[in-house]
């Protein structure tokens, strides 16, 4: 399985974004807005889609997606 850095949205907590642990954070992804979540295999992640974040982040270099958890 691969690993992710995760990242939480401050204001909307349960919106998330998974960075692939070997590629360079988004811009967009900065200290006022998100805060590093934790870092995690994806298999360990409950009802989290690896099979989107694989495809995601191979075009995007980033996987974003909603926690109803």
């Amino acid at each position: 399985m691969r690993t992710y850095n995760l990242f939480r949205r401050k204001d909307a907590a349960d919106l998330y974004c998974a960075v692939p642990e070997n590629v360079p954070v988004p811009a967009f992804v900065t200290e006022d807005r998100w805060e590093y979540a934790q870092s995690l295999d994806i298999g360990t992640l409950s009802g989290f889609d690896a099979d989107a974040a694989q495809v995601s982040s191979e075009a995007n270099g980033f996987y974003l997606f909603h926690s109803a958890a």
